[in-house]
């Protein structure tokens, strides 16, 4: 759930990405076009819309870091589920420490083709 690497892609649009040069064209970004219900959909777009208020810059952090990561283990999961085997969802912690503490609350819980990285 990064930024376009490799073959790896955003749910959300690169925003450095240049816009349609006419009005016939339109841009979509991914979270608009994968097959996934409007409740996660809205889900996952206020997720990703906390990462800017956890405080980078040493001021007040609204969300805690580790809150953070499990909500987004947690969603990927979600999503994972919803898309089913069409599709393989990898989820890249954020901070240090957090893969080796969240995996095992999700260990008993089997959800083919999610992986965390």
């Amino acid at each position: 759930m990064f930024a376009e690497l490799g073959c790896d892609f955003a749910l959300w649009g690169d925003p450095f990405r240049p816009l349609p040069a006419t009005g016939e064209e339109e841009a979509e970004d991914l979270e608009h076009s994968l097959p996934i219900s409007e409740s996660l959909r809205l889900r996952l777009l206020a997720w990703a819309g906390q990462y800017q208020y956890l405080g980078w810059d040493g001021g007040e952090r609204n969300s805690d870091m580790s809150d953070f990561d499990e909500q987004g283990m947690r969603l990927s999961r979600d999503l994972q589920r919803e898309l089913g085997s069409e599709y393989s969802v990898r989820y890249a912690f954020t901070f240090a420490g957090s893969k080796e503490r969240l995996l095992p609350l999700v260990a008993d819980e089997p959800c083919p083709g999610w992986r965390a990285r």
